[in-house]
């Protein structure tokens, strides 16, 4: 916020909410423009350099953050292990031909191994789990029986090589006229290694080897015609090449289910066994700028052209469920097998035909007309159009439109005029918008501004990209139930059973409506910028946001017959038949529009410079999002899958979103202290605090073996499923269960249970009542930042020669004490708790029977994250010419 406020037309009013719009269209949603001045010579005559280097190792890492060591019992925190991540730059800059032609250049090496501790005993010592010594014996039961090692189970790390290589060169044609050059060239190879937690086991192997190299280039013209015309030309391309890989060798991925839902993880990593993605992208952008009086119009376009081949099988070396760890060394038969494979070549792995390869478009025009109406008032007033294009369109499965469709649109309505082979219609999205900025006094400090209007976003072309391989033609399915008999490991990744029923089409489908609507949402602010007493500059703003169309999945191939309804508890939600419509597809996922959800955030800021030398701003803002759907994967099944309900993910439930704020606290102090009149001998100073809400979370049941409680054909997991919350132990029906032999009664289960409602304030206030999705928050967290800046410096033959310093201190809180700047994370899984687990139906076939096993209350119950809640150092040196 600054005195010419923010309008719709400014991308920083986007930046508060990220429920929608996608922050990539945010740059497209403020009409691009420039000022009379919008050509200037770049560049100076004087070289200009820049040396740098940042440091940081485990000796500037605190210890085992003290909550977290209380918990585990430990008599001595530890360091993280031994670990190194350090930042070398250099940059130059200068003229090529003086007054006329400069150049900049940037180099950037980056080795970074970060750790991610993880103390085994956060998940061992959960009752019933199994112990440290057994998971020696299954990493080398895993080396000798299969020759492959599954890596470790304790603390790792993660690495980044990375290499960014920046040039741009300015050439002032004329005094009207600047060409400017630039090209980035960026390259990185990671190793992401998945740590464990108090839920998870994740051997070190089971990580991704990610490799990447982005090429961008553009090439921008800067007119100026007399004193009424400006002009902005970029012409640009980029060229990405992304392709992940699993860590280890080859091998299948294995699932085993441990006590108190606990699991353990192994193999390569289910989505990475082929997965390569090359994106070649053209922009083309103009804006021209009319200036006329008191108005300022500008007339633009921005235009891109796309070209995606996007390689993706998930789980291609088959992934294995087991129920216990027992089942897994005895070789007994695995209680869930899935695996995807190609249709079109029997390549296992990269390399594969069975890709997506298609192209799309983006058209936008827009005009926007600046208004000055007089010294105190501004109007601004534009319309924006885009047509996006997919323009390939996907093999048609002739079955599925003839056959298999009919049928599924008798059962849902929303089916009716889609069909296999098809995209979306190219559809104009229209996004009018219209803001204000009012100088109320006429002196500039106090200013009212606001302004309403449309805006246009995309979804990630990844999404109805994959109608080119999940289209019934290019990809097949196999899991437990499609294979006769038992299913037992096949450690051969390149061997993996196809379905024995083998037939095109079949696998899983993906569908969008025709006339599918990219997002679109209205958003309106107001804000005021005001003087206090003391030279104190205040804010105070609203914003809110009205979903007009988001995206939804409905899984329209799941017969939505309710096979009966939960009985012998006031829980009695539906459960539906285990079938599909046609059984030639796993799944027929269709992406529609939904206009359910909203957003608002309310703020508020005081921020004052004082004579001697400090800066200090403090801020405080409020803001929730609601939402149906998150769109929150990569893949249109997850999207579904992902989706918490009561009766069946084709249900989902309206509730907060995944990314709503909450409260927060920013308060930032800045003070700098010269030592020398000439400036080159400097301290700074700056503390940063952040408090913020913790994250929105459901409370959920998890657990297996339900009745396609979810609407799934053949899908066992529960785990989206909102939890009843029991008033009294006759409202959920708990039975008893053995720990190492050690019977656990109902009765007990029920008196831990309730002390875990009776001390939690939203089961409390909702006993009897459904959870509502993501109704409950995380805990609170605030965290303190210290960065310390020394500056020092001399001339030397007219050139001037300055040398930094830097340590900032992140988790500054931490450091002063250990049990301070604790941040915590939900320990399900993607905003989910399992508040009690699923056992299975009683003899009558209705009756769901369920276990609690986890008596902890409080901040207990929340996971702790083992490096951002210990303080951190990183030691900077930087030298600069000029």
């Amino acid at each position: 916020a600054g005195q010419t406020g923010i309008s719709p037309f400014s991308p920083d009013i986007i930046e508060q909410f990220q429920v929608v719009i996608s922050p990539y269209d945010v740059t497209l949603g403020g009409f691009a423009g420039g000022g009379v001045n919008a050509v200037t010579k770049s560049g100076t005559n004087t070289v200009k350099a820049t040396a740098y280097t940042y440091f940081k190792n485990q000796s500037m890492v605190g210890k085992t953050n003290g909550v977290l060591a209380g918990r585990l019992g430990l008599d001595e925190r530890e360091r993280v292990d031994e670990f190194t991540e350090n930042v070398y730059g250099v940059s130059l800059g200068g003229p090529i031909i003086r007054d006329r032609m400069f150049i900049f250049t940037n180099l950037e090496i980056q080795r970074d191994e970060t750790p991610r501790p993880f103390d085994i005993s956060e998940y061992t010592s959960v009752e019933g789990r199994v112990s440290v010594s057994q998971l020696e014996n299954l990493r080398n039961h895993l080396i000798n029986t299969y020759n492959y090692d599954p890596g470790s189970f304790g603390s790792t790390a993660q690495n980044l090589d990375g290499l960014k290589i920046f040039a741009k060169i300015d050439y002032n044609i004329t005094d009207e006229h600047r060409l400017t050059l630039r090209h980035q060239y960026t390259k990185a190879e990671q190793f992401n290694r998945f740590s464990g937690n108090r839920n998870n086991v994740n051997f070190s192997n089971n990580g991704i080897y990610f490799p990447s190299i982005t090429n961008s280039s553009a090439l921008e013209l800067n007119s100026r015609f007399g004193t009424d015309y400006s002009n902005n030309l970029i012409v640009g391309y980029t060229r990405v090449r992304d392709d992940r890989s699993p860590l280890g060798g080859n091998f299948p991925y294995v699932y085993i289910d441990d006590q108190n839902n606990g699991r353990i993880r192994f193999g390569s990593e289910e989505f990475s066994t082929a997965n390569q993605l090359d994106q070649d992208i053209f922009t083309l952008t103009n804006n021209f700028n009319i200036y006329r009086g008191a108005h300022k119009i500008t007339i633009g376009t921005h235009n891109e052209f796309y070209s995606i081949y996007n390689l993706f099988i998930r789980q291609n070396f088959g992934v294995y469920t087991y129920n216990s760890l027992d089942a897994f060394l005895n070789n007994d038969p695995a209680s869930r097998y899935t695996r995807t494979y190609s249709l079109v070549d029997d390549i296992t792995g990269g390399g594969s035909a069975a890709a997506s390869d298609f192209s799309a478009m983006q058209f936008g025009l827009y005009a926007q007309d600046e208004w000055s109406v007089n010294r105190q008032l501004t109007l601004t007033a534009g319309l924006r159009i885009d047509l996006p294009i997919i323009t390939s369109d996907p093999e048609e499965d002739t079955y599925f439109n003839q056959t298999a469709l009919p049928a599924i649109q008798a059962a849902y309505d929303i089916a009716e005029g889609t069909q296999a082979g098809q995209v979306p219609d190219g559809q104009f999205m229209f996004s009018p918008r219209i803001g204000f900025s009012y100088d109320l006094t006429g002196n500039g400090m106090n200013t009212l501004r606001g302004g309403a209007g449309i805006f246009t976003s995309r979804i990630p072309f990844v999404w109805p990209g994959a109608m080119f391989n999940n289209n019934g033609l290019t990809l097949g399915e196999v899991g437990q139930n499609d294979i006769e008999g038992d299913v037992f490991f096949n450690p051969q990744w390149d061997n993996q059973p196809t379905n024995p029923n083998f037939s095109v089409p079949s696998g899983q489908m993906d569908l969008f409506v025709k006339d599918f609507k990219y997002p679109q949402v209205f958003r309106t602010n107001l804000g005021f910028d005001f003087k206090l007493p003391g030279d104190i500059d205040a804010t105070l703003e609203g914003l809110y946001t009205k979903t007009l169309n988001n995206i939804n999945y409905t899984n329209i191939n799941s017969d939505p017959t309710v096979a009966f309804t939960w009985t012998g508890s006031p829980d009695n939600r539906q459960v539906f038949v285990n079938s599909s419509i046609d059984p030639t597809y796993s799944a027929v996922y269709l992406a529609t529009n939904t206009s359910e959800g909203y957003t608002y955030n309310l703020s508020a800021s005081l921020a004052k410079n004082f004579d001697f030398g400090l800066r200090a701003m403090v801020a405080y803002s409020y803001g929730d999002a609601y939402a149906l759907s998150e769109g929150t994967s990569s893949q249109n099944s997850s999207q579904w899958r992902g989706q918490v309900n009561i009766n069946g993910r084709n249900n989902p439930e309206f509730g907060r979103s995944d990314f709503a704020v909450g409260h927060r606290v920013l308060s930032s102090m800045t003070y700098g202290y010269n030592w020398s009149a000439d400036g080159n001998n400097r301290t700074s100073l700056s503390l940063f605090m952040n408090g913020q809400s913790g994250t929105p979370y459901s409370y959920v049941i998890s657990g297996a073996n339900a009745r396609n409680l979810n609407a799934e054909r053949g899908s066992t997991n529960i785990n989206r499923s909102l939890a009843y919350i029991p008033a009294t132990q006759y409202g959920i029906n708990l039975v008893d269960y053995y720990v190492d032999d050690e019977l656990v009664t109902a009765g007990q289960q029920w008196e831990l249970l309730s002390r875990v409602i009776e001390n939690d304030s939203y089961l409390r206030k909702n006993k009897g009542q459904y959870a509502e999705k993501n109704a409950a928050w995380s805990p609170f967290a605030a965290i303190f930042d210290v960065a310390v800046r020394h500056d020092f410096g001399l001339t030397l033959g007219g050139q001037r020669h300055r040398f930094q310093v830097s340590l900032d201190i992140a988790n500054f809180g931490n450091m002063l004490n250990n049990e301070w700047g604790t941040q915590y994370s939900v320990p399900g899984d993607f905003n989910n708790y399992y508040l009690y687990q699923f056992e299975g139906y009683a003899e009558d076939g209705t009756t769901p029977e369920f276990t609690f096993r986890d008596d902890r209350t409080g901040l207990d119950r929340f996971n702790i994250q083992g490096l951002s809640s210990r303080w951190s150092m990183l030691f900077g040196v930087r030298y600069m010419l000029n």
